[in-house]
């Protein structure tokens, strides 16, 4: 029996040639519904197989099917899917079968409509989990055998009228189920040796997709928003319906469909920009998120997870490699534990709302991992904010200890710990600027200030032992990242960098004036800076607002020189500095003398030369807000005259008045990537034929531009998390006056 019930729901279109994305949410299920469709070579430069994709939050679970045209020599076979007479191509369905495992979690998924211009061959299924499916399309067509095997495909019945592909999974209850029925066609199946083959003939096909595994419903935009940015449903409906689709009744996912699972680091970023916008109080986003961090944390090392690996990917690994076949949640980023006591502060500090939940909250207690069962919230975070302290005491050990092997390292043998994580991410780096210069004393000034409310630490005195540590870390890590270029070398350099092929526009020598004020993107093994510039000081600008008008004269220095850097990079054109009319870029290795960041920090790579939503826009833009903000605060209480007083004259205030015209600069840059600012990632071509404001600077999709080592690209996710943060930035224009 079937049915398709109605119900209040979400509806979605997102078009990323050569992908078509659809979503369908309500109440009851989520689901992504992906059709991919080959592009000619010359517009997208790598293949795509036909394929129909259904993708579920739920246990992160997907069905994939590949098709090709029946005929090798035919290329013109174009599958589509259908619209109804609502404009839309997916509608809910709910499944019951006698026949199926016993469950008691109804069998939910969507419906939609199929056509084949030419006969096609449906050559290969995958059920199962998302992380299956990406093992194929990520991973050099990897195929499970075990999985493969359990895959059923079976006639509806004897008149070619449709089939049923369907796989129990290895937990024996779960079961992942497509089914196709003709509309005008026709379907055969036959066997070539073990593999079925389903064969279809032009026309028209139903199908219809579901699984019965336990959903958690999104949070519908009303649920999602606070009532005083209900507005924004109207005036930015598409972005507001795709993070209501990542944002669960049980935790945040990261993006859809590839990362369609909890990430630690993605959740917390999301919130920390997301809180002006986001839902508060027990069952609102805000919670939400922040208790999915909590649930999750290894109480035995204080470690915040940063992925979760759940539904049936699990057990199907360990039929590969033995082990557990039961969820699994992966510690080995370094940066994710900074951001939740900086984020408990956010909230249940800075908000009213927050302020009202602050012992309710950290009275629960945890469910979800068996290991954390019967702690409560509270333990839970004093367990994180416990390693924190124990990180940050070396360093800020009286004696001459702030030597740069006391500061955060990434895990030995792993070349990943925080954001930046492809493998040359960091330039070979192993201390990363991020945690040290940032993450690690904004945490310290957090874990202070919940200690003073009584949150936490009740009998460590940590809201006096954590601000001296800060202040440490503040005054002390910067000087390890800094190298101080000459004009004529940084020209040089430039000079280098262009003549070697790297860049076909200006070499932007011209744009130097004074000695280079170079922050590292990360140290080496041996302490040496990987001189990388980059954008990841909008961590600094945007946690440390207090260092704008620090008395302590060292801290207020270094932050200047820091904030001078950072606008320097946002007014500097690239190569000179991080500036393109399509975005602002992550990183720049035109000063490195290293030649392998030449070679790996390109275009085309995932972290190089290109442009980050979240990253090199929006958390940058707030950054500068933020201290702009805080400098004109502290003007207007008088605070400042400390500032103008220990800093060299006239410095202070010729800083201030660079970040106005930064902070401009980076709105103008919004303003003509308005309609980019969902993508997660985009590149750039240079093109001397190009004309109008961009120059020789042309937006080009990543996914068009071949990674440093000449392979195709990795699908992208339509919709990521942290790339509708832009939700809620708002120019602040007072602040440029």
């Amino acid at each position: 029996m079937t049915t398709t019930p109605n119900r209040e729901s979400l509806y979605l279109h997102v078009r990323d040639p050569p992908y078509e994305n659809f979503f369908y949410a309500d109440h009851t299920v989520s689901c992504q519904v992906v059709l991919a469709s080959p592009l000619p070579r010359a517009e997208n430069g790598s293949a795509v197989q036909h394929r129909l994709l259904v993708a579920w939050p739920a246990g992160n679970s997907g069905a994939a099917v590949f098709f090709k045209s029946a005929n090798p020599d035919n290329e013109s076979l174009r599958v589509k899917l259908e619209e109804t007479p609502e404009k839309r191509v997916l509608a809910p369905f709910e499944y019951v079968s006698k026949d199926a495992p016993t469950s008691d979690t109804p069998s939910l998924g969507v419906s939609g409509t199929l056509s084949f211009s030419e006969p096609a061959i449906l050559n290969l299924a995958i059920l199962g989990s998302v992380r299956t499916v990406r093992d194929y399309t990520e991973g050099y067509e990897i195929l499970n055998r075990k999985v493969q095997e359990a895959i059923k495909f079976e006639a509806i019945d004897s008149t070619s009228s449709g089939v049923t592909i369907s796989r129990i999974w290895f937990d024996k209850k779960t079961i992942t189920q497509l089914t196709f029925a003709s509309g005008n066609g026709a379907i055969e199946i036959t066997r070539d040796g073990s593999e079925s083959v389903v064969k279809f003939a032009p026309g028209i096909y139903s199908f219809q997709a579901h699984l019965n595994y336990p959903q958690a419903p999104c949070l519908l935009p009303t649920q999602l928003l606070k009532p005083s940015s209900h507005d924004l449903i109207t005036r930015q409906p598409d972005a507001v319906k795709s993070l209501s689709f990542l944002c669960t009744s049980d935790k945040i996912v990261a993006g859809a469909w590839r990362f369609f699972t909890y990430f630690g680091r993605d959740s917390m970023i999301g919130l920390l920009l997301l809180n002006p916008i986001l839902s508060e109080g027990e069952n609102g986003a805000m919670e939400t998120g922040l208790s999915a961090v909590l649930e999750r944390i290894h109480f035995g090392i204080g470690s915040v997870c940063h992925e979760e690996n759940l539904g049936d990917y699990p057990a199907a690994q360990a039929t590969l490699h033995g082990g557990n076949s039961e969820a699994a949640y992966d510690y080995k980023m370094v940066d994710t534990d900074f951001f939740l006591p900086i984020l408990m502060k956010q909230y249940f500090i800075e908000s009213k709302v927050g302020r009202s939940r602050l012992e309710a909250f950290l009275g629960i207690t945890a469910t979800l991992i068996p290991s954390n069962m019967g702690r409560t919230y509270r333990e839970l975070l004093e367990r994180t904010c416990q390693k924190i302290m124990n990180l940050a005491e070396p360093f800020s050990r009286p004696g001459g200890s702030t030597t740069y092997k006391n500061l955060v390292a990434l895990i030995a043998v792993l070349p990943v710990g925080q954001w930046r994580d492809s493998d040359d991410g960091l330039g070979g780096g192993r201390y990363p600027y991020d945690v040290n210069t940032a993450l690690m004393p904004a945490a310290l000034r957090a874990i202070a200030d919940l200690a003073r409310v009584g949150a936490i630490g009740r009998d460590q005195a940590w809201e006096l032992s954590a601000d001296e540590y800060a202040e440490v870390w503040e005054a002390s890590t910067l000087d390890f990242f800094t190298s101080r270029i000459s004009s004529e070398e940084a020209k040089q350099r430039l000079r280098k960098y262009k003549d070697g092929g790297n860049f076909h526009g200006p070499s932007g020598e011209d744009q130097i004036g004074d000695d280079l004020h170079l922050q590292a993107v990360a140290l080496l093994e041996d302490g040496s800076p990987v001189n990388i510039m980059h954008t990841d000081a909008c961590f600094r600008l945007l946690l440390l607002p207090h260092l704008i008008h620090s008395s302590n004269p060292t801290s207020l220095s270094k932050h200047l020189d820091t904030l001078n850097a950072v606008a320097d990079s946002i007014l500097r054109t690239f190569p000179a500095g991080l500036y393109t009319p399509v975005g602002i870029l992550i990183a720049n290795p035109a000063y490195s003398t290293d030649p392998s960041h030449s070679k790996n920090f390109t275009t085309g790579a995932y972290h190089g030369t290109v442009i980050w939503s979240w990253n090199s826009l929006v958390m940058l833009t707030k950054g500068l807000e933020t201290q702009l903000a805080a400098a004109a605060e502290a003007k207007a209480r008088g605070a400042d005259a400390i500032a103008l007083k220990l800093s060299e004259p006239n410095y202070y205030s010729a800083v201030i008045e660079k970040l106005k015209k930064a902070y401009t600069r980076m709105w103008e840059t919004i303003e003509a990537s308005r309609r980019h600012l969902s993508e997660e990632v985009w590149s750039w071509r240079w093109d001397d034929r190009a004309d109008g404001e961009a120059g020789g600077f042309v937006y080009t999709p990543l996914s068009h531009l071949p990674t440093p080592d000449g392979a195709g690209q990795t699908e992208s996710n339509a919709v990521q998390l942290w790339s509708l943060t832009f939700l809620a930035l708002e120019r602040r224009r007072e602040l440029e006056k």
